[in-house]
């Protein structure tokens, strides 16, 4: 397999934009991906294009990353479409980087879009949940199924098995949460400027109980694009950043309930790849779609062990100045949660940390990540998982 880097990112500001078409969050990601990387439109052999919702929120099926890339100029190549719930985008980047390793491709845009905000509410929530077995769905047993995505419900779910099994408070919880918010006002792209102490946490709106309307992600608009290569002038630039593994998995049988679940399998996977352990990772974007689910991944992806969440959380191990920065982009609960494009957007974030330029939210020079982001829900559990690990070339 040829040696693959990441050479260009580029993404929109997301939020809600219901004046704003995929096509314009598509072009602001794609523009900004290509100048970063030098190259222009005629340089792309192939588009892997993810999103999750664009069927049912706006209608477009079938050649969705066709309809957005021809204005771009990105047409007569192949264009693969995507779509695997919250974990698109992640893996738009699998395939794109199979592709170059191949030796099919030696240039590759991975283009993640996703416009989920809609006049009627009602309608995005019912989008959400077409990410898991709409056969089993999710019994709530509160009538506030037409109100919320159900997907709130798996994480207070979450939650409170880290309060029963692993000792996690909710003061952990509003923690961590704190943290990505005020992460989250430094960054010019998130959704959430605004910032938040532990106390604003918990004093904010509860959704589910135990949760607070902030420590789940917002429905976000927004696009990312990744420009993976192996042409030499990119190997050799100081500025491109090493894919050194890219790994999925998905959710193991259900008569194998020992069998590491697809988080962790994809983990391993990915570790195995680059020859790595997590404890050679200086810092790590995850899955954070509430703040449940990011303390899961902790030890999922093996950064952390179990028990020990709720030590991290209150000693601050995951901050900007802690022995493991998580989520220093603000996560999904502070950047947003633009489902084909949040993958796409922590490699955005990770690739500038390791150049140096992540301005005020810049790391203390970090040589190594591990990125990981999960999809839908299968009898309860992540339907799918890419983990990615990074480096500074």
């Amino acid at each position: 397999m040829s040696k693959v880097v990441v050479s260009g990112v580029g993404m929109s500001p997301f939020g809600k934009f219901l004046d704003k078409s995929m096509k314009d969050l598509g072009k602001v990601a794609v523009d900004a991906a290509l100048a970063d990387a030098g190259i222009e439109v005629k340089d792309v052999q192939a588009m892997f294009f993810s999103n999750a919702l664009a069927g049912l929120i706006t209608g477009q099926e079938c050649i969705r990353g066709e309809v957005v890339g021809y204005p771009l100029g990105l047409a007569g190549i192949p264009i693969h479409n995507i779509e695997n719930a919250c974990a698109s985008g992640g893996n738009a980047l699998h395939l794109a980087w199979m592709a170059v390793a191949s030796g099919m491709y030696d240039t590759v845009l991975a283009l993640g879009v996703e416009k989920a905000n809609h006049e009627d509410r009602q309608r995005t929530f019912s989008a959400y949940a077409a990410g898991m077995d709409v056969e089993q769905g999710f019994a709530t047993g509160d009538g506030a199924g037409q109100e919320r995505s159900p997907f709130v419900d798996r994480q207070a779910r979450l939650a409170a098995t880290l309060f029963e099994e692993r000792g996690v408070t909710m003061e952990g919880l509003a923690r961590v949460t704190s943290r990505s918010l005020e992460s989250a006002r430094l960054n010019p792209f998130a959704h959430r400027r605004f910032g938040g102490s532990p106390e604003d946490v918990l004093n904010a709106r509860v959704v589910v109980e135990p949760l607070t309307v902030l420590m789940s992600s917002p429905v976000s608009d927004g696009a990312a694009a990744v420009v993976v290569t192996s042409r030499p002038e990119a190997l050799a630039s100081s500025r491109s950043v090493d894919i050194l593994a890219s790994r999925m998995a998905t959710r193991p049988p259900a008569d194998q309930p020992d069998a590491p679940n697809a988080v962790e399998a994809s983990a391993h996977a990915a570790y195995e790849q680059a020859g790595l352990g997590p404890g050679d990772m200086d810092f790590a974007e995850v899955h954070d779609a509430s703040v449940a689910y990011e303390l899961m991944a902790w030890t999922d992806i093996g950064l952390c062990a179990p028990g020990d969440e709720q030590r991290w959380a209150m000693e601050g191990v995951t901050e900007a100045g802690g022995a493991m920065p998580v989520n220093r982009s603000g996560g999904l609960v502070g950047r947003g949660h633009a489902l084909g494009a949040s993958g796409l957007a922590q490699v955005h974030d990770v690739v500038r940390q390791l150049r140096g330029e992540a301005g005020e939210l810049q790391l203390a020079d970090p040589r190594r990540a591990v990125v990981q982001i999960g999809g839908g829900v299968v009898d309860w559990l992540t339907a799918a998982s890419s983990v990615h690990v990074l480096a500074k070339g």
